[in-house]
């Protein structure tokens, strides 16, 4: 990803297959809403019942006063089908509205009160709930417990507590979940007297509930539980203490890194109706569950107990749990590992302690790693591997003389390394003789002669031309790829490589002509841009895309107002699958002149205004001319005109984005929100975009509401206390989910010390969100990368290689902002400014829910 995104060409895919269905569920005709009040109105009850399911498909200011209404229906059925209504629509303090409920004698009345609660809790509603605990159906129980544990309220401690002994294990359990949930420390000790209860599934619940309250009191208790009867306890129990950093607890976790190797016979004495190992985890996620442990505990002793496990790690494995908590130990566990590779550790142990010093960028393991591996301690295809992970160009003269080492997997290995130690912004030739030499070599395999050419690439030297340009007509096809490519890897590219890769765009082979295109919008200058202008006028269809895509990455190098004007005299006569280019190329090329181009254009056809609205986002000048696109006829315009102010606009383009973000298209409203927080993190203007994004946080639409969350925290404002946490607790949408834990996860990092309330909300969001995507955002603190780089996307069908021109599509970048509209006449569209990193495409804004 890293390579594409700094080659400016990315081929993203969506499943353009939903378009065919659910776009009409979106739509509601005009005469609907009426049509649903009347029928809630009538006597004949059947009609009723006909209308109510209904209610939810309607958009929320036309849903929202028929759910009230549908609620206070004698019928039951009625009812039922407005309580689900109410949870889709997110009706406003809608448990106040179902409190009757609870003492309705239709359980499924009571069932459906409870989950409207949960959905929209109030303080009158959860203290209700307190009655319900007592219900004589177990299923009510479990659902009122439920709903005060996502509550958040303190008010629902005390009665959740008093019925922790209750005679169903279902609710048992469900209460020792909320009770954890709502992190109040008064939970802890009635907790801890039921670490011992009967059934494996409350010591479970109960072991991890002691974990995310956090309180030491519990450490003695949970490694009592360490010894249980159920793996699936056992589990818990480790991870609790992990969440705990009790580093009282190490050495009874320490013996469970032994798990799967016999110590499962290690078990408590028997408890009633346990048998020994019952449970459904596995001896080995016990053991991963402790090594994750002690990788939170981190301590001196933990870090030990893990440096020993890797004696029997597998340091070929891609991922090893051992290495990861290692890691997750942080910088403390360094000192270790340097003095193991400076001892006679095994090959394994060796290799896993490198692998973990070139994971944490610990410098201080440079010197230990290249001494171990000339001693022969440590396997010289993983000290590579490590020396590559380290990251430092320090590290490229030992890698470059395992070059042409006789075993291929080091050599491999050491290209790998040396490939990614260098980086072509920072020119390096040490590289290039070393390289030339294993090219010229007959014996060196022709996969490894086109890695070697790619490294040539990597080194930004000018001495690697002469070794590359003899090689640009090579008949190997895939080496000549090779070459093309690495010789894109130069900026500005030098006459006499403009030259082979002109030539080279010219090619008959379609893959040859994209390779060169490629390269000269990485590398190409204006004087190539003026060759391919040239070129465009005569060049033959399918030639067209080639060029266009080449001439507008080399515009992007150039300032010459009158190639701009040559640009923008060329554009009324070019074909459309050339046109986008040039209005691209004229937003990336610098200076005012281009801009001036750009806005001659801003009346033209749809088309056009979509791409100019666009391509304005490269000219900060033009700020001014973006607001009046706002209110453009056509949506697509208005949704990257929105975005584009998102780079360019300044505080007097705050309340103009403020009223698009009430915008009725999806894709309008969502980039003027996400507009707002790079505005407002840009300029300080937190106060200013404070109101408008708090309440898009609650619009009815997934897309809005996540640009919206993320915005807030982009913008360093805050909405009311625990709106974000409730949406990654509640929200149905995964977007919205991703987006609240991107937001807890910044407010976290940066006050740095406190917000336990946060760091709860994402334990629990990490343990119980059943998307694995949103789980893994809410583990951990996300590592970026710092920068950013520009990036044309083309957007193809799911299994296809081919865009699809006018596509609606949705970004989601690294900062978690995602991106909406329509992709051009190319199926393309160009991003500015991208925070580097992974960058995906999400179902399209109009489809998402």
């Amino acid at each position: 990803m890293r390579s594409l995104v700094r080659a400016g060409l990315l081929s993203l895919s969506v499943s353009l297959s939903l378009f065919s269905g659910g776009a009409a569920d979106a739509f509601v005709w005009p005469n609907v809403p009426e049509r649903i009040a009347r029928s809630l109105a009538s006597p004949d009850v059947s009609e009723r019942r006909a209308a109510a399911p209904r209610i939810g498909e309607l958009p929320s200011e036309l849903g929202i006063p028929l759910a009230q209404r549908a609620l206070g229906d004698p019928d039951v059925e009625v009812r039922l089908s407005a309580a689900e209504a109410a949870i889709a629509l997110r009706l406003p303090r809608a448990g106040d509205l179902v409190i009757g409920w609870l003492g309705e004698g239709d359980a499924r009345l009571r069932l459906a009160a409870c989950d409207v609660i949960r959905s929209s809790p109030t303080d009158r509603s959860v203290v209700a709930l307190g009655r319900v605990l007592g219900d004589p159906d177990s299923k009510v129980r479990v659902a009122a417990a439920s709903a005060m544990g996502s509550s958040g309220l303190p008010d629902a401690v005390s009665p959740l507590l008093g019925h922790l002994d209750d005679s169903a294990l279902e609710v048992r359990v469900e209460v020792a979940r909320a009770l954890g949930r709502l992190a109040d420390p008064r939970a802890v000790v009635p907790l801890i007297g039921k670490v011992q209860d009967a059934v494996p599934e409350v010591r479970r619940a109960v072991a991890r509930s002691l974990g995310e309250l956090g309180d030491a009191r519990a450490t003695s208790a949970l490694m009592i539980a360490l010894q249980d009867g159920s793996q699936d306890v056992r589990v818990e129990a480790v991870t609790a203490l992990g969440k705990l950093r009790s580093d009282e607890a190490t050495a009874a976790i320490a013996p469970l890194l032994e798990a799967g190797s016999g110590s499962d016979a290690v078990l408590a004495p028997s408890m009633p109706g346990v048998r020994p190992g019952q449970g459904s985890a596995g001896a080995g996620e016990v053991r991963a569950a402790a090594l994750r442990a002690l990788g939170r505990i981190g301590s001196e002793s933990a870090v030990r107990a893990l440096i020993g496990a890797l004696a029997k790690d597998d340091p070929s494995a891609p991922r090893s749990p051992v290495r990861e908590a290692l890691v997750m130990a942080g910088k403390s566990a360094a000192p270790q590992l340097v003095t193991v590779l400076s001892g006679s550790p095994s090959p394994s142990t060796a290799a896993g302690a490198a692998l973990v010093l070139g994971a944490l960028g610990a410098k201080e393991g440079l010197d230990p790693t290249v001494r171990a591996m000339q001693r022969g301690v440590l396997p010289l295809k993983h000290g590579l591997r490590a020396l590559a992970l380290l990251g430092s160009s320090e590290a490229l003269p030992a890698v470059l003389e395992l070059l042409s080492d006789a075993d291929p997997t080091v050599r491999r290995e050491a290209i790998r390394a040396a490939s990614e130690l260098l980086d072509p912004a920072r020119p390096d030739g040490r590289a290039v003789d070393p390289a030339r030499a294993m090219l010229l070599d007959a014996a060196t395999p022709p996969d490894e002669k086109i890695e070697l050419v790619r490294l040539l690439g990597r080194t930004g030297s000018p001495r690697a031309h002469d070794v590359l340009l003899p090689l640009a007509t090579t008949k190997s096809r895939s080496f000549r790829l090779a070459v093309l490519e690495a010789l894109g890897a130069y900026a500005p590219a030098p006459p006499k490589v403009e030259a082979v890769l002109l030539d080279a765009i010219a090619d008959d082979a379609a893959d040859v002509r994209l390779a060169a295109a490629a390269s000269i919008a990485r590398a190409g200058g204006p004087s190539a841009a003026v060759k391919l202008l040239e070129r465009l006028q005569v060049a033959a269809e399918q030639d067209r895309g080639a060029i266009g895509l080449a001439l507008a990455g080399a515009l992007s190098r150039a300032t010459d107002p009158a190639l701009a004007e040559r640009v923008g005299a060329a554009l009324p006569s070019s074909p459309d699958v050339a046109r986008d280019a040039l209005l691209e190329g004229l937003g990336r090329m610098r200076g005012e002149a281009s801009g001036k181009v750009l806005r001659k254009f801003v009346a033209s056809g749809i088309d056009d205004r979509r791409k100019v609205a666009e391509a304005l986002a490269g000219h900060p000048e033009a700020a001014s001319v973006l607001v009046p696109l706002l209110g453009d006829a056509d949506p697509g315009v208005r949704a990257n005109a929105a975005w584009s102010l998102g780079a360019v606009g300044k505080k007097d383009t705050v309340s103009a984005l403020t009223r698009a973000v009430t915008d009725p298209d999806v894709a309008v409203a969502g980039n003027a929100a996400g507009a707002l927080g790079r505005i407002a993190a840009r300029e300080g203007a937190a106060s200013d975009v404070q109101a408008s994004l708090c309440r898009a946080a609650t619009d009815p639409r997934p897309y809005v509401r996540a640009n919206a969350v993320v915005a807030v925290g982009l913008a360093g404002a805050s909405c009311e206390p625990g709106l974000v946490m409730s949406l990654l607790q509640r929200d149905r949408s995964e977007a919205v989910r991703l987006a609240a834990a991107e937001a807890l996860w910044r407010d976290v990092s940066r006050a740095q010390t406190g917000k336990d309330l946060e760091r709860r909300a994402l334990a629990r969001c990490t343990g119980e969100d059943r998307n694995a995507a949103v789980a893994n955002r809410c583990a951990r603190l996300p590592v970026r990368t710092p920068g950013t780089d520009d990036v044309l996307v083309f957007v193809a069908p799911d299994g296809k290689d081919e865009p699809l021109s006018r596509a609606p599509y949705a970004l989601v970048r690294e900062d978690g902002l995602l991106r909406m509209g329509i992709a051009d006449r190319r199926g393309a569209f160009f991003e500015f400014a991208v925070p580097k990193g992974t960058i995906r495409l999400a179902v399209p804004a109009q489809l998402a829910r």
